[in-house]
Formats: structure tokens, sequence, C-alpha cells
């Protein structure tokens, strides 16, 4: 049984256990020199250590290897013996870091009765500026007096020369002043002498911030952990191991935009102090520290450049930089390269998470969830995963947010990750299939709960419901929209097609038209390559969709004139009906009604015979649009309960909503105000129920104008002013402004102030001009005028 005796300070010349020793972290001084300390074996048993004055100890030890040895070490200090050194400088320009060089030194602060945990940890991939960061710390608190010396020590964590705990300790103690040749052996004597020389600076009144810069794992400063008492430790990794030291984490990430500017305009002034090449191009410079992924070192790395290239400005350099694939050979700098930094931690990985950090950069968008990582890596088990993915965000490679729980990259840990994955090409081709077919298959199923009419009985059943889907769409449309580039690229046109077909009517709910546009080029293109002419045809009724939305309406009507003209030759009567019907409301939009009733009364003909009876229903209500602006409001409102019939009996929610809101519109012309009113109110709750925000400001505005013809002033004012929010929100400029311009009118007949009014009127025509509605806007301006 090990004995623990209650610590006393012991007299001059009296023996002490060495655990005493240890326990008390003390050294005691007496009249004839220090005293030493002996360590203890872990698997033995001491029944007495005995520690002498002179520096001498003999340890009696019993258990399965029993054994007696007598042995001498260096005496433990008895006074502070020297000065500890300066840490190095501060790099030259640090910025953009005030307030995690605050938050360091508040968790630092030796207190009175001082917390448990007196360690605090800087955690952030390669290139962050830890170290930069740390000195800064450093140095501060040395100049607010909150300590009296700083122990740095580099433990080259990430180099081929790293330090074992062996060596940390060694190169602690010297730098704390002593003599190498009284330096014990073996890691737990040195750590005991380590706490006792603190423990002798303590007692003469220093307090030391120990700095263990580049840690690897925590065996290699655990050991330096000073304990309670004012010493501190602050660690730098890029590996987190804070819960193995119980420290306090500050996980560093990339600097903002205008950080990033400031630090490559102060390292390139101090080359060249009257250089304005960053003033001057300011834009170039914004461009450049975006690529950089705002890195410090790849700030600095791009600052260097410029120094190096006087001619060469930050837009030449970003233009230089553009290429992901090539930014990481931009980005070096003779001993300084951000690929080299990168290769350090990619080499410490173990098999398996190397091989899953060079998957993960066949996901060609911004970030990904663990259900997406599995689908890439076919492991079954998604608690496996996870583990990989948690691995790789603790060696600073991957990133996890605390809100979504998704998984991104830094876009040079991306570049440098898809450099691996192209050594490995035949995993890598399957990993990016299976990527794919994920996508693909997903957002099939998402796409069926939103858009269920479409879809037949048993699909979607991989979410619960239309809000599982849409926030796994929201989640993953920037992803999805990528995979389509990227499945053209790779060759995979008819996938490229379905993620297109898939995704658009999300893309429009949402008001993501510029997304819209461009998958529906792709898909175009896609359909093109693989000589597809029914895809092709398909692709171009996409184009148009997606050109009517952005308002291009003469561009719309010329991709659906060609979609009718290709599905006509391909006998494709469905089709045809389709193009048809898109080319009617193009003419609308175009104010050619008369042109759009043909058009649509043809394609109501065609639907009919084909007895496609959701067509049918949308033939009806598109129509019913075209007589009310040939102003034939009772044939309107026939088509109109028509549609709304159909739809109701096929169960299609949202294009009923739309069939009541086009209802309520025909009735106020009619001057059946409360009938309107019940039908925009009924559309108004369905949208917000399908979450339709687009048009249920359209539904605000429609209640509004009715409320307002109502006379019910106050609730017209609300409506409108919804609408107004609604559409500003979703940044649709034509309908914010037509909202806008009918606020005013209610404003105007509520009679509040003509000011009010006329900022109305205002708002409406900036809103008209921003998306190049000139005669709107003089219209707006003109009754403000009035």
């Amino acid at each position: 049984m090990t004995r623990e005796l209650p610590w006393k300070k012991p007299r001059a010349g009296q023996p002490v256990t060495g655990r005493e020793v240890a326990a008390s972290g003390e050294g005691a001084v007496g009249a004839g020199g220090d005293i030493a300390h002996a360590a203890l074996g872990e698997q033995s048993t001491v029944e007495h250590t005995e520690l002498r004055a002179d520096g001498t100890g003999r340890i009696h030890q019993a258990g399965r290897d029993i054994h007696v040895h007598e042995h001498h070490h260096a005496p433990l200090p008895a006074a502070v013996q020297s000065a500890l050194a300066p840490p190095p400088a501060v790099p030259a320009g640090f910025t953009g870091r005030s307030e995690e060089l605050e938050e360091l030194l508040d968790l630092l602060r030796p207190v009175a009765d001082p917390e448990p945990v007196v360690v605090a940890s800087v955690l952030g991939m390669g290139g962050m500026g830890k170290t930069t960061l740390a000195l800064a710390v450093a140095h501060a608190a040395i100049e607010r007096g909150l300590f009296s010396g700083v122990l740095f020590l580099d433990l080259h964590g990430y180099d081929d020369t790293t330090l074992d705990a062996d060596q940390v300790l060694d190169a602690a103690l010297r730098a704390l002043g002593t003599d190498p040749e009284r330096i014990p052996p073996g890691a737990d004597q040195r750590a005991a002498y380590y706490r006792a020389q603190l423990a002798v600076r303590e007692q003469a009144g220093e307090r030391v911030l120990v700095l263990a810069d580049n840690a690897n794992a925590a065996e290699q400063v655990r050991h330096l952990v000073p304990g309670a008492g004012p010493h501190r430790l602050l660690v730098t990794s890029r590996d987190d191991f804070t819960a193995a030291l119980g420290a306090r984490l500050v996980d560093l990430d990339v600097l903002d935009p205008e950080q990033s500017v400031a630090l490559m305009a102060a390292a390139l002034r101090r080359t060249l102090p009257k250089d304005r090449r960053i003033v001057d191009d300011p834009d170039g410079a914004a461009r450049v520290a975006e690529l950089c992924g705002h890195l410090p070192l790849a700030l600095q790395i791009a600052a260097a450049q410029l120094v190096a290239e006087k001619g060469l400005k930050p837009s030449r350099l970003a233009d230089d930089m553009h290429d992901l694939g090539e930014r990481l050979d931009v980005l070096e700098d003779g001993p300084r390269a951000v690929r080299a930094v990168l290769e350090r931690s990619y080499k410490r990985l173990s098999l398996p998470h190397a091989e899953l950090f060079r998957l993960l950069a066949v996901n060609p968008g911004p970030d990904l969830s663990t259900e997406t990582a599995a689908a890439v890596t076919s492991i079954s088990k998604l608690r496996d995963v996870r583990a990989r993915l948690v691995a790789l965000s603790k060696a600073s490679l991957i990133r996890q947010d605390p809100d979504t729980g998704r998984w991104h990259m830094h876009d040079l840990v991306r570049a440098y990750a898809g450099e691996q994955a192209a050594r490995h090409p035949a995993h890598t081709a399957t990993a990016l299939q299976r990527l794919l077919d994920h996508y693909t298959f997903t957002t099939h199923e998402a796409e069926a709960r939103v858009n269920p009419v479409e879809h037949g009985v048993g699909v979607g059943q991989q979410f619960s419901g239309r809000a599982e889907a849409l926030a796994w769409l929201a989640a993953e449309r920037a992803n999805l929209v990528a995979a389509v580039h990227t499945a053209h690229a790779a060759g995979r046109y008819e996938t490229a097609q379905h993620l297109t077909s898939h995704l658009s009517f999300y893309l429009n709910l949402r008001r993501r038209l510029d997304d819209h546009l461009d998958i529906a080029r792709i898909a175009l293109a896609a359909a093109h390559d693989s000589r597809d002419p029914r895809g092709e045809a398909s692709a171009w009724i996409e184009l148009g969709l997606a050109l009517q939305a952005l308002r291009r309406f003469e561009e719309a009507e010329a991709a659906h004139r060609t979609a009718l003209t290709q599905h006509q030759s391909l006998g494709d009567h469905q089709g045809e009906a389709t193009a048809r019907s898109n080319i009617g409301n193009v003419l609308w939009a175009l104010r050619r009604f008369e042109e759009a009733e043909a058009a649509h009364r043809t394609t109501l003909s065609q639907y009919q015979a084909l007895g496609d009876h959701h067509g049918e229903a949308v033939a009806w209500d598109d129509l019913g649009v075209v007589l009310q602006a040939l102003r034939r409001f009772e044939e309107a409102e026939a088509a109109h309960r028509t549609a709304l019939t159909r739809h109701q009996d096929l169960g299609d929610h949202h294009r009923e909503a739309t069939a009541w809101n086009n209802l309520g519109v025909v009735l106020q012309a009619l001057r059946r105000f409360e009938e309107a009113e019940a039908a925009h109110r009924t559309a108004l709750t369905r949208h917000q129920d399908l979450g339709d925000h687009h048009r249920e400001a359209i539904a605000w505005n429609n209640l509004g104008t009715t409320l307002r013809s109502r006379g019910a002033m106050v609730e017209a004012i609300d409506a409108g002013e919804r609408a107004v929010g609604l559409f500003e929100n979703l940044d649709d400029r034509h309908r914010l402004g037509a909202a806008s311009d009918e606020l005013a009118d209610t404003l105007l007949a509520a009679q509040r102030p003509a000011a009010e009014v006329r900022a109305m009127r205002e708002a409406s025509a900036a809103a008209y001009r921003a998306c190049g509605a000139v005669e709107e806007a003089e219209k707006a301006l003109s009754k403000a005028d009035e």
C-alpha cells in the first residue's frame, strides 16, 4: 500500500518523501543545500522513499519486481535561478484579432481564487495566425502586468522534428534556467521538477505564462499544466484536445473581409511604405482577400507577391488566383506555402481519416451534411461517419456549424483535398457517382413532398412531410446547383437534366431565379451534348420558364416556341401542350391578349383530348387571367371557378390557392367586394400554410386593394405594408414597385399626410428603376407630383 503522508514543510536536513515533494510542488531550503526528488514507478508499491538534503536519495520498493537502488538527482531550486528570456516578437502586421486577444487575456488573468481551469487553447487550421495571436497575448500580458515573464516553447508538433513529452520538459527546464546536467531523466521526474521550479518562482512573487506553441497532442503538454496558483498555460494547436486538458477553447476562424485587406495593406507598407496599389485598387484587393479565403498566411503570401512584383496590381493577382486548382501554386513564397502547411496536417491523419478527407473534395458545394458524407463513403453506420468527421474537425481540416451541424472546408483546404483525391482516381470517380446518385434521388423525393400532384403515391417517403422536404432543399440548394454543373462536366448528362427538373419547382418557389436560369442552361447543354432530342425539347421549356420568371419575356417566348417546334417534330402532344401554355402566359405578360387567349384555348383543347385533367385545370385558370385583361369578367369568373373545382378535386392545394387569388381579382372588378375579400383571405391562408411567401405577398397586396375599396383603411394599410415587406425581402423589385404604388393609393385614400404618400410613390419609382421598368417608374413619380 502506497503511503500518503500529510505535507509539512521540512526543516533543514530533515528527510522527506519524494511523493510529498511532488504533491506539494515546493522545495525546502536546507542549511546544507536543496532538497531533491525521486520519481515513483507506476506499477510498483512504494514502502518508503527517502530524499536527503544533499541531493541524494534511496528508494525501497516492494511489489512483483523487488529491488533496491540508490541514485543522485539535481536538487530542487532554492530560489529563482534566472530571469526568463523575453518571448519572440509579435510578427509585423498583426491585425484583426483584438476580440480574441482580449478574450484570451481575460481567460488567463491570474485571480485571487483561481478557477480549476488554468489552461487556454487557441485552435485553428494551419496558417490561421495562432502563433501570432499567442505572442501578441504574451506581450500584452506582460505590458499590463498580468505576468512577470513568459516561458515560450515551440513544440514543433507538425514538423518532422516534433518533441515528445520528455523533450518538452527538458526544453521547459532549460528555459527556466536549470543546469542541463541537473535535469533528471524521465517525464514524471522532470514534471515534478518543473512544478517545483514554478512553485519557487511563485514564492518569489513571479507569475509565469507558459506558452506551448504548435502542440499536436495532449501528451505533449499535459505535464506543462501548472496547477493551482498564478501561473497559466496557453497552448496553440491545429488539433482539438482541450477536453483532455480541461482547457478553455478559443477556436480561431478566418478574418473578415475588411481585416483581410488591412492585413495585406500593412504587410505591403512594411516593405514599400509609399505603395498605393491596394488603396488604388480596392475591388482587386477585396477579390484577392476573398480568393485567399481570408486566411492570414495566404494573405501574407499574396502581399509578398505584390512586394516581389512591383508592377503587379491586385486585380491581376486575383485573376491569377481565380482557378481553385491553381491557387495553391500561386500561394507560395519561398519557405512559406499554404500547400506545405496543409500537407503537414494531412500526413498526420490515419488512413481512414485521410480517405474521408480526400472523398469530401468531390462535393462541389460549400458544405455537406453527415448523411451526404455517408453517401459519398458508402459507410453504412452514420455514427462511424460522424466519428471520422469529428476527427477531421479536431485536426482543423473541416469545421462544423454549431447551429446546422453541417460540415464545410476552407476553399484552400478543398483545393488541397482535391489534389490528394486526384491521386486516387478510381476511388474518387466512384465517390462522385455515389454523391450524384444521392443528390438526384433525394431531390426527387423532396420535390414529391413539395409538389405532390406531379408524382405518384409512394414517392417522397424519405421525408416526413412538406416542411422537412423544404428544409432539406434549403440546406442543400447551393450543393444541388453545383452538382448540376459537376454532373455535366463529368459527362453525367442525364443526371444534370434530372436534377434540374426536380429542383426547378423549389427554386421558383423560393425565388432563386438566377439559380434556376443557371441550371436550366446547363440542362439544355447536357441534352444537346448527349444528343437527346426529347430531353432538349424539355430543356427549352425549362429555360423559357426561368427567363419568364426573370421578366425576360422576349427571350422566354423564343425559348418556348423552340420547345413547341421540337415537341411537334417528335409527335409529343403532351410536351406541345405544355409549351403552348407557357407561350400563352408570356403573351399575356407582353400584353398581347388576343394571341394569349388563342394559345390558351388551343392548349385547353389539347389537354382535354389527352385526358390530362391537371393540365386542363391549369389551362382554365390561365385563360381566366387573359379574360380578365380583356375585361370579360363574367367569362373570367366562370373560368376561375372551373379551375378551382378541378384543382380541389385533384388535391392540388398550391394551384387551388392561386385560383382563389385570381377569382378574388375578378370579384373585385365586378365590385363584389365581400366575396373578393373572402377569396383573397382563403388564398392568403393557403399560401401561408404552403410556405409560398411570394404568392402570400401577392395575396396580401390584393387583399389590401379590396379592403381599401370597402373603406377598411386601417386593415388595408396593414395588408399593403405586409405585401411591401415581403416583396422587399424576396427581392422582387417589379412587384415591390407595384405594391408600393398600391399602398400609396391606400394612404392617399386614408387621408394620410402628403409627405407619407409621396415617400411611398418615390419608393415605388425606385423599385421599378432597379428592375429596369422605366415607364412604370415615371408613372409612379408623376402621381407623386399630382
